[in-house]
Formats: structure tokens, C-alpha cells, sequence
């Protein structure tokens, strides 16, 4: 293992074609002089170039996020797992592996000496743990009666052994929606359009990026008119330094009273995709009298939005 690269690794993992024994398993692995432990977990993707998707993912804080956005995809801020802080292999069709860095708001992008270093410590334990699968499918569970993970632990370097990794509790979930006073008055003042419905949604937008030598993601507002698709607000937005993820989705809300405001009128109801984006308005609903509602699909918005792009 001394020499091998991670992606020599990534293909010795594949050739194990063990991933769909592996796919319903947790585990841990905590290379020594590390702040995180990184939970390792495998997702098949849907599209026809890439075969496998393992996901290292960095630390508790995200594991907790990741398993909530599998239970409910609206939990939180996260719109895919891609936004999570994780190293990433991807293994494609043709069995060629590739590493990538995630981070909350970028664009992926390749490892550094560093990280590749320590993704080949993560994905040699890996690779072994999956071994064990063959002869052990209940190994990932074997501390499970601790209220534990499985994982592998160095406990000085080139050291490993099996050990419980206590479960922790996650942190309270709290999202912050403010309205600036003058901004509220303003829309308060404002006429109300009782007849008037319009479609809106916030998403991330995966074909686009800012053109910087670290790419960030663009993320669009956007709402059109019920039946007409006539425009009412769009615009786009990425991660700062100051504006982390979360804070774009808490923003959003102050940036659509912003546009109403603008328009000069309030509409009588505003129809939605996500409960993500329902939640985040409901908020508004308390100062202003529209109707809020959440849809399967919206028709004018897409179409509008094809017509935008086309």
C-alpha cells in the first residue's frame, strides 16, 4: 500500500465488484493526526458515465446531515450531496477511478499532494473493510449494541485497528429568516394583487459556475407568472467568504420581499416545489397576506425557465 495512489487503490475496490454489498453499510475511519473522521459510504449514480460513487465524508457534523437528507432531501441546506464537505472517488463506467474535493458552494475539484496522501490511508482501510464483507456482511453493525460505528482507527502511524466510535447526538437544527424593518413596511404598503398567482423556486444551478480559479456553484432565484410566464424576479448568487451556504438559503426570502417590493405589488399566492423553499417563505407569510403553496410541478416556471435559457 506504501506506494499505491488513491486511484490504484479506487480500482482494487472495484475490481472486489463487492459495491452493492457494501452499499447499504456505514463505517469510520480515522487516520491518526486527522480533526475529522471521515464516514465512508457508497452511492450508485443514475447517469450512464459513472458507475460508483464512494463518498468519505468529513466528520460528524456532515455524516448527521447526510443521513437526515436521506430521510427527507428538503432537511436542511444541502440540495445534493455533492454540496457536502467530503473527499469523493468516482469510479466510471469504463472502471477508471478519479478523486475529487468537495466543499459547500464549489465546484469540485482535484486533490492536492496532501490529500491524496491521506484518501490513500482512508480507501486502503476501505478496501479491507470490504474484503471483509465477503465473509462478514454484519461487520459494519458489530459495535451496533454500543450505540457505536464500526470503524478503523490509527492509533499511531501505520497502526490500525477495529474500535467503536461512539454515535453522537446532532446539534439542533436552527434557521435564521429576518426581515429588514423599513423593507417590511414598504411591502406592507404595497397593493395587493389577490387574482394573481406566480411560481418561484431557489436551486442550484449545476451547468453554471463563476469563472475563478476556485469555481463556486451559481444558485438562482427565480419566479414567472402563473399561465403567462411572465418574468417576475431572477437572479443568481454563489458562496462568499462571508455568506456560506446556509446563509444564502436564510438570505433567500429577504431577497424575494426585495423583488416584490420592487415590482411594486404583492401577489395573491405564491406556489412552490420544495418543502425546503416552503418552509423558508413561511416566514414572510406572517407579515404579508399572500397564499403560500406547495406543488408537484410547475408548469409556467419551467417553461418560462426553458424559454430563458434557450
Amino acid at each position: 500500500m506504501k506506494d499505491a495512489t488513491p486511484e490504484e487503490i479506487g480500482r482494487k475496490m472495484d475490481a472486489l465488484g463487492l459495491w452493492d454489498a457494501a452499499m447499504p453499510c456505514n463505517w469510520v475511519v480515522k487516520p491518526a493526526g486527522t480533526a475529522f473522521p471521515y464516514f465512508c459510504t457508497v452511492l450508485k449514480d443514475e447517469g450512464p458515465l459513472v458507475k460508483i460513487r464512494f463518498m468519505m465524508l468529513e466528520g460528524w457534523q456532515t455524516f448527521h446531515d447526510f443521513v437526515r437528507t436521506r430521510v427527507d432531501r428538503d432537511f436542511g441546506f444541502y440540495s445534493t450531496p455533492m454540496e457536502l464537505p467530503h473527499f469523493e472517488l468516482v469510479v466510471d463506467a469504463t472502471g477508471g477511478a478519479h478523486l475529487f474535493r468537495h466543499d459547500p458552494g464549489y465546484v469540485p475539484r482535484a486533490l492536492d499532494e496532501r490529500e491524496k496522501g491521506l484518501c490513500a490511508k482512508i480507501l486502503w482501510e476501505a478496501y479491507g473493510v470490504m474484503m471483509r464483507l465477503e465473509s462478514d456482511a454484519k461487520l459494519p453493525m458489530k459495535y451496533a449494541d454500543e450505540r457505536a460505528m464500526f470503524a478503523r482507527v490509527e492509533s499511531s502511524p501505520g497502526t490500525w485497528s477495529d474500535a467503536p466510535m461512539a454515535i453522537s447526538n446532532p446539534p439542533p437544527y436552527v434557521e435564521n429568516v429576518t426581515f429588514p424593518k423599513a423593507l417590511l413596511e414598504k411591502a406592507k404598503d404595497l397593493p395587493f394583487a389577490k387574482d394573481e398567482a406566480i411560481e418561484l423556486d431557489f436551486r442550484i444551478m449545476p451547468n453554471m459556475m463563476t469563472r475563478e480559479p476556485r469555481p463556486r456553484l451559481a444558485y438562482q432565484l427565480a419566479a414567472f407568472a402563473s399561465g403567462t410566464g411572465e418574468r417576475v424576479m431572477m437572479e443568481r448568487c454563489s458562496v462568499t467568504r462571508d455568506v456560506p451556504l446556509k446563509a444564502l438559503w436564510e438570505n433567500m426570502p429577504r431577497r424575494v420581499l426585495e423583488n416584490l417590493v420592487a415590482r411594486g405589488r404583492v401577489p395573491g399566492e405564491i406556489k412552490v416545489l420544495s418543502t425546503r423553499v416552503f418552509r423558508m417563505l413561511r416566514a414572510l407569510c406572517l407579515e404579508l397576506p399572500f397564499r403560500l403553496s406547495l406543488h408537484d410541478a410547475l408548469p409556467s416556471y419551467e417553461e418560462a425557465l426553458k424559454a430563458c435559457a434557450g
